[in-house]
């Protein structure tokens, strides 16, 4: 599946695409969340939280 019709089945609230893309993104977002060589599984889950809200506020419509 293109990442286009992910992106759109996630932005109608769909969870399988939702969980899909949170894992697309997990390795990246783990990355970031390490701090001093722990994961911080608060700044993880701020993360997730604003990957989710760009994908439902991301001005976004295949043509």
């Amino acid at each position: 599946m293109e990442f286009e019709d992910l992106l759109l089945r996630a932005r109608q609230s769909d969870k399988e695409a939702l969980l899909e893309i949170i894992e697309l993104y997990r390795p990246l977002m783990i990355k970031y969340a390490i701090v001093d060589k722990k994961l911080d599984e608060d700044l993880y889950q701020e993360l997730v939280y604003r990957l989710l809200v760009c994908i439902m506020k991301f001005p976004y419509t295949k043509e």
